[in-house]
Parts: C-alpha cells; structure tokens; sequence
C-alpha cells in the first residue's frame, strides 16, 4: 500500500514517489475503489462466511463452512448469499479504504518530515494510526453487517427499516458497540500489515540487487509482499471474534463491554471462542491486502503520472 522508497535504490511503491506539494487526495479515490474491488470479486463473501463461524456458540466444532455455505444459499440464494449484507453497508464500507490509505499515507509523511523519523519506522507506526483512524469510520457500518447476517429477519428488511429496527432496539450508541477492541484490533492489524509488508519488501529488495537485478518491485512481487503481511496480520484474529461477539445480536441489557464479552465467550465456547475461523480470516486478509497493496500501489503511480506530478 504505503511503500516508501529505501536508500539509494528506486522501487515501485505508493508512498512519497511524487513531490509533496500538497496531500496524497488521490487516496481518498484510490483507498475505495480498492477496497469495492476485492469485496464484489469474493472479498465479501469470506467475511459472511468469517462472521457465520464466529457466531457459533458451544465448545463443540463450529458448522463447517460447506455447511455455512448451504444454510446461506437455502435462505437467500446464491447471489443473496454471495452478498448478503453488501447492500448497503458493505458498499458503504468500501469506503474503509480511504482512512487506511490517506491517514496512513499523510501521518506517514509528517513523521518523516516533521519529527525526522526513518521511513521504516514512519511506515510501521503510521499503520497504527491508519487502523485506529478506519476503526472509528467502520465500527457502525460493522455492528450493522454482523446484525444482517446473524439475523434472517434484519436480513429481510429494507436498509432503512433494518438500521431504524437496530436504533429502536439498542439506542444509537449500540452502533459503537465492540469500539475497545476494535479500535485496538484495527490498530494492531493495520500495524503488523505494514510492519510485515515492510521487512518483506526490503528482504525482496536486497536479494533482487545481490542478483544484479534492478531494485524496483513488479506487480506480482507487490502482491505477494502484500499477501504475507496480511496473512500475518491474523495474530489479531482473538479480538476480531471478540469483536464480532460484541455486535451480534443478545437480549437487551446483556454487558457488551471488553471483560464482559471475553469472559462469556470463554464460559460459553472455551478457547475455541477467540480462535473460530481464523483460517478464513487469514485468507481473506491475504486477499485484502494484495488489492490494497499491490494493485493500489500499481493505481497510485498510474494515476500520479496520469496527473503528471513531478517525481523526485
């Protein structure tokens, strides 16, 4: 996504590649168009399935995901399946992209320019704020999605009505249910996304010069640095299914609050609670970030040279 330019040599990356005559606003393009793209071309469909999985409650085997696949198939159809809870608050999330990709692009620079950081150091710390940045913008949309796929009659109802149902039955601050760890969750994500994404673009590098090749990254190469960073990300899946547990739908007056929700997760299902899905999680991670980093980097360089900025 955000890879800056390493000392001495040039390689295709989407950090500060163009002068910085003023902030990175093809982001604010770049960061959803990414995000729509991976989610219509399956994205979606594997958090439906992530989501399914993480709400099973037991210490027994949670459904297989064949069985996951059928039960959603026989209430809503393929298609329905395919994209149930895209409309509208999946599409509304594809806007997630735009505080990862220019909060974390722009906190980036400033801590280079202004506070003298490295710019390894600045690319890793800028996806904590970057995380924290989208979690504050995707936690509604998020408490709603869950709703939808949890419930077959919220899934059912017309945008408007399911979202009015939610706030009648919670209040509207039941939309910031989960925020403590998602917060923390998307922080340490999008922190371990760049870190990772970082050491393994460097490594790439430096055996790519020791060959007497030239230093810049290709398109497949950006991809799979892209897809081990997110893979690795799944550390953080515990708290995605704290998460998750946070927002489903429960009887009203039950504690939604970090300890509360921990604790039943643990009483109810064990261990298997916080690890449910990861598997999937991890795939569609990898996914995620190959878009957002490789194919956004490729976009942010087309689109900077499109435009005709100035490269250093």
């Amino acid at each position: 996504m955000i890879a800056l330019q390493p000392p001495r040599h040039h390689t295709r990356s989407s950090g500060d590649s163009f002068q910085r005559s003023r902030p990175a606003f093809e982001k604010l393009f770049i960061g959803p168009v990414m995000v729509f793209g991976e989610m219509i071309t399956g994205g979606h469909y594997l958090e439906v399935l992530r989501v399914g999985k993480q709400l099973a409650v037991g210490r027994e085997a949670a459904p297989s995901y064949v069985a996951l696949h059928r039960n959603l198939v026989h209430e809503s159809g393929f298609f329905g399946a395919f994209y149930r809870g895209f409309m509208p608050w999946g599409l509304f999330q594809c806007c997630k992209g735009v505080p990862v990709l220019f909060v974390q692009h722009e906190s980036m620079h400033h801590l280079q320019a202004t506070a003298g950081w490295s710019s390894n150091s600045a690319e890793k710390a800028s996806g904590f704020l970057g995380g924290f940045a989208q979690a504050l913008f995707v936690n509604p949309l998020q408490k709603i999605k869950v709703s939808v796929v949890a419930c077959q009659n919220m899934n059912a109802m017309h945008p408007t009505q399911a979202f009015k149902t939610l706030i009648k039955q919670n209040g509207v601050l039941s939309l910031y249910d989960g925020f403590a760890p998602m917060a923390l969750r998307r922080s340490l994500d999008w922190g371990i996304r760049f870190a990772v994404t970082s050491e393994v673009k460097n490594w790439v590098i430096a055996l790519k010069v020791r060959e007497g090749q030239s230093s810049e990254l290709n398109f497949w190469e950006l991809i799979c640095c892209g897809m081990i960073g997110g893979a690795l990300s799944t550390a953080t899946h515990p708290i995605d299914n704290i998460i998750t547990n946070s927002m489903k739908p429960m009887p009203v007056g039950v504690p939604r609050d970090f300890v509360s929700v921990t604790r039943r997760m643990y009483r109810e299902s064990g261990i298997k609670g916080f690890t449910r899905a990861w598997g999937i999680n991890m795939l569609d991670n990898a996914y995620h970030m190959a878009w957002m980093y490789g194919v956004g980097t490729v976009a942010y360089e087309w689109m900077g040279k499109a435009l005709q900025s100035p490269r250093h």
